[in-house]
Protein backbone atom coordinates (compact mmCIF):
# COMPACT_ATOMS: atom_id res chain seq x y z
CA UNK A 1 0.00 0.00 0.00
CA UNK A 2 1.18 3.20 -0.94
CA UNK A 3 0.50 6.94 -1.33
CA UNK A 4 0.88 10.54 -2.46
CA UNK A 5 0.30 13.48 -1.59
CA UNK A 6 -0.83 15.65 -4.83
CA UNK A 7 0.43 19.21 -5.04
CA UNK A 8 -0.14 21.86 -7.88
CA UNK A 9 2.89 22.74 -9.51
CA UNK A 10 3.45 26.12 -9.37
CA UNK A 11 6.50 26.01 -11.41
CA UNK A 12 4.62 24.98 -14.53
CA UNK A 13 5.57 27.76 -16.96
CA UNK A 14 3.21 30.06 -18.55
CA UNK A 15 0.18 28.94 -16.06
CA UNK A 16 -3.29 30.29 -16.28
CA UNK A 17 -4.46 33.04 -14.12
CA UNK A 18 -7.62 33.64 -12.17
CA UNK A 19 -8.85 37.13 -11.79
CA UNK A 20 -9.90 38.39 -8.46
CA UNK A 21 -7.75 35.19 -7.07
CA UNK A 22 -3.65 34.42 -6.75
CA UNK A 23 -3.53 31.38 -8.22
CA UNK A 24 -0.55 30.83 -5.76
CA UNK A 25 -2.35 32.85 -2.92
CA UNK A 26 -4.03 31.27 0.17
CA UNK A 27 -6.36 28.59 -0.28
CA UNK A 28 -9.55 28.43 0.89
CA UNK A 29 -10.72 24.09 1.57
CA UNK A 30 -14.19 22.97 1.36
CA UNK A 31 -15.29 19.76 2.54
CA UNK A 32 -17.59 16.81 1.78
CA UNK A 33 -19.76 18.14 4.48
CA UNK A 34 -19.83 21.67 2.58
CA UNK A 35 -21.44 20.18 -0.08
CA UNK A 36 -24.71 21.95 0.41
CA UNK A 37 -23.88 25.37 1.18
CA UNK A 38 -21.97 25.41 -2.33
CA UNK A 39 -23.84 26.08 -5.64
CA UNK A 40 -23.34 23.43 -8.04
CA UNK A 41 -21.33 25.34 -10.79
CA UNK A 42 -19.59 28.67 -10.36
CA UNK A 43 -17.67 31.00 -13.15
CA UNK A 44 -13.95 32.30 -12.62
CA UNK A 45 -12.77 34.03 -15.25
CA UNK A 46 -8.82 34.67 -16.18
CA UNK A 47 -7.07 37.91 -16.74
CA UNK A 48 -6.45 39.89 -19.46
CA UNK A 49 -2.64 38.44 -19.45
CA UNK A 50 -3.40 34.93 -17.97
CA UNK A 51 -0.95 32.25 -19.44
CA UNK A 52 -2.23 29.43 -21.81
CA UNK A 53 -1.34 26.23 -19.70
CA UNK A 54 -3.74 24.89 -17.58
CA UNK A 55 -3.09 22.55 -14.91
CA UNK A 56 -4.50 19.23 -14.27
CA UNK A 57 -5.10 20.43 -10.17
CA UNK A 58 -5.20 23.71 -8.89
CA UNK A 59 -5.10 24.11 -5.29
CA UNK A 60 -5.77 28.04 -4.84
CA UNK A 61 -7.84 29.80 -4.91
CA UNK A 62 -10.00 26.51 -4.16
CA UNK A 63 -9.16 22.38 -4.89
CA UNK A 64 -10.09 22.46 -8.87
CA UNK A 65 -9.30 19.15 -11.12
CA UNK A 66 -9.43 18.91 -14.96
CA UNK A 67 -12.17 16.94 -16.50
CA UNK A 68 -9.52 14.04 -17.14
CA UNK A 69 -8.78 13.97 -12.96
CA UNK A 70 -12.14 13.98 -12.27
CA UNK A 71 -12.94 10.48 -14.13
CA UNK A 72 -10.11 9.22 -12.44
CA UNK A 73 -10.59 9.95 -8.73
CA UNK A 74 -14.44 9.25 -9.41
CA UNK A 75 -13.71 5.50 -11.00
CA UNK A 76 -11.46 4.90 -7.85
CA UNK A 77 -13.26 6.72 -4.70
CA UNK A 78 -17.10 6.09 -4.26
CA UNK A 79 -18.91 9.07 -3.17
CA UNK A 80 -16.81 11.31 -4.32
CA UNK A 81 -18.47 14.97 -4.89
CA UNK A 82 -17.77 17.90 -7.12
CA UNK A 83 -19.11 20.84 -8.48
CA UNK A 84 -18.62 22.29 -11.83
CA UNK A 85 -16.45 25.91 -12.45
CA UNK A 86 -16.30 27.04 -15.82
CA UNK A 87 -13.18 28.88 -16.27
CA UNK A 88 -13.70 31.73 -19.10
CA UNK A 89 -11.33 34.19 -20.61
CA UNK A 90 -13.09 36.84 -22.78
CA UNK A 91 -9.95 37.95 -24.35
CA UNK A 92 -9.06 34.88 -25.71
CA UNK A 93 -12.69 33.57 -25.91
CA UNK A 94 -11.96 30.29 -24.66
CA UNK A 95 -13.71 28.12 -21.87
CA UNK A 96 -12.55 25.37 -19.90
CA UNK A 97 -14.35 23.17 -16.99
CA UNK A 98 -13.15 22.01 -13.93
CA UNK A 99 -14.24 20.40 -10.87
CA UNK A 100 -14.50 21.88 -7.94
CA UNK A 101 -13.20 19.01 -5.21
CA UNK A 102 -14.39 18.22 -2.21
CA UNK A 103 -13.10 15.48 -0.21
CA UNK A 104 -13.77 13.89 3.26
CA UNK A 105 -11.74 14.23 6.20
CA UNK A 106 -10.59 11.19 7.74
CA UNK A 107 -8.23 10.21 10.60
CA UNK A 108 -5.55 7.98 8.72
CA UNK A 109 -2.95 8.80 11.01
CA UNK A 110 -0.60 6.11 12.23
CA UNK A 111 0.35 5.85 16.20
CA UNK A 112 4.03 5.76 14.56
CA UNK A 113 3.96 9.26 13.39
CA UNK A 114 5.93 11.63 14.97
CA UNK A 115 5.34 15.63 15.95
CA UNK A 116 8.22 18.12 16.70
CA UNK A 117 7.28 20.38 20.17
CA UNK A 118 5.39 23.12 18.48
CA UNK A 119 3.30 20.31 17.22
CA UNK A 120 4.38 20.11 13.68
CA UNK A 121 4.92 16.84 11.73
CA UNK A 122 8.25 15.61 12.02
CA UNK A 123 7.16 12.28 10.15
CA UNK A 124 3.81 11.79 8.63
CA UNK A 125 2.79 7.86 8.56
CA UNK A 126 -0.86 6.58 7.39
CA UNK A 127 -2.43 3.49 9.36
CA UNK A 128 -3.01 1.15 6.66
CA UNK A 129 -5.69 -0.40 8.90
CA UNK A 130 -7.70 3.09 9.13
CA UNK A 131 -6.75 3.72 5.21
CA UNK A 132 -9.02 0.35 4.47
CA UNK A 133 -10.05 0.74 0.61
CA UNK A 134 -9.96 4.38 0.19
CA UNK A 135 -7.89 5.77 -2.33
CA UNK A 136 -8.51 9.31 -2.33
CA UNK A 137 -9.07 11.30 1.18
CA UNK A 138 -7.25 14.29 3.33
CA UNK A 139 -6.46 14.15 6.60
CA UNK A 140 -8.55 14.91 9.53
CA UNK A 141 -5.51 17.81 10.32
CA UNK A 142 -5.07 21.74 9.11
CA UNK A 143 -1.70 20.64 8.97
CA UNK A 144 -1.78 18.14 5.81
CA UNK A 145 -3.87 20.20 2.70
CA UNK A 146 -2.85 18.46 0.19
CA UNK A 147 -5.22 15.54 -0.91
CA UNK A 148 -3.74 11.86 -0.70
CA UNK A 149 -3.83 9.31 -3.00
CA UNK A 150 -3.44 6.04 -3.83
CA UNK A 151 -0.80 4.48 -6.27
CA UNK A 152 -2.98 3.14 -8.18
CA UNK A 153 -4.68 6.51 -8.68
CA UNK A 154 -1.23 8.30 -9.33
CA UNK A 155 -0.15 5.76 -11.83
CA UNK A 156 -3.98 6.38 -13.30
CA UNK A 157 -3.24 10.11 -13.74
CA UNK A 158 0.04 9.37 -15.66
CA UNK A 159 -0.92 7.29 -17.90
CA UNK A 160 -3.69 10.49 -19.02
CA UNK A 161 -0.40 12.75 -19.06
CA UNK A 162 -2.06 14.99 -16.56
CA UNK A 163 0.25 18.24 -16.09
CA UNK A 164 1.13 20.85 -13.07
CA UNK A 165 0.39 17.97 -10.53
CA UNK A 166 3.72 16.51 -7.87
CA UNK A 167 3.35 13.82 -6.13
CA UNK A 168 5.26 12.90 -2.99
CA UNK A 169 5.21 9.50 -1.42
CA UNK A 170 4.33 9.14 2.31
CA UNK A 171 4.86 6.86 4.59
CA UNK A 172 2.57 3.97 5.46
CA UNK A 173 3.16 1.80 8.58
CA UNK A 174 4.10 -1.66 7.83
CA UNK A 175 1.03 -3.83 7.73
CA UNK A 176 0.61 -6.15 11.07
CA UNK A 177 -1.82 -8.93 10.71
Amino acid sequence: MRFFTMEQDKSLQDQIRFRDFDICGPRHIFYKEDAEKLAESNMMYLTEDSGETAPDFIQSPVYLVSDKVKKVLDMYEDDMIFKTVTVASKEQETIMVYHHLLLERLDMFSGQTEFYSNGSVKRLVLDPKKVGEHKVFLLNDKRFPNPLVSLEVVESLLRRNVIGVIWKEVEVEAWQN
